[in-house]
């Protein structure tokens, strides 16, 4: 990743409170890209500190996110879900590689961040947030 993930109005889905949960996930992302050229442990220490970050937050995210999905009577809820566990797995695997030290962790990390996030934004929650609309449910 040549460039530090910033969130755009590109990345809105149109519901106040997803839209600035992903602002906080890009800015999650953004600290891991800040610190990839830190030499040996300091990108180590920075990547311990956003992944134990981005699982505390993620998880808050998605929980979050699957009430509103619920709340609005969403269809693709179950399969959305399943979706989140699978990104949780992702994001622990990179959590054990960190810990045990793996060289090119941290720019996988957040290489992965930044993929992660552009996709399933513009893929999966933009999904609901235009049924949101479409019922009348978002902003």
């Amino acid at each position: 990743m040549k460039q530090r993930p910033s969130f755009s109005d590109d990345f809105l889905v149109g519901i106040g409170k997803v839209d600035s949960e992903h602002r906080q996930l890009f800015e999650i992302a953004g600290r891991v890209y800040d610190h990839l050229n830190d030499p040996g442990e300091a990108a180590f220490a920075a990547a311990r500190t956003a992944v134990a970050e981005l699982i505390d937050y993620t998880a808050t995210h998605f929980a979050s996110e699957e009430v509103q999905m619920e709340a609005a009577g969403y269809p693709e809820l179950a399969a959305h879900k399943e979706l989140h566990r699978h990104l949780m797995a992702q994001v622990r695997d990179m959590e054990m590689r960190v810990e045990v030290g793996e060289r090119y962790v941290p720019v996988e990390l957040s290489r992965f961040l930044y993929n992660w996030l552009v996709q399933h934004i513009q893929t999966e929650d933009k999904k609901f947030g235009r049924f949101a609309a479409s019922k009348g449910l978002a902003r």
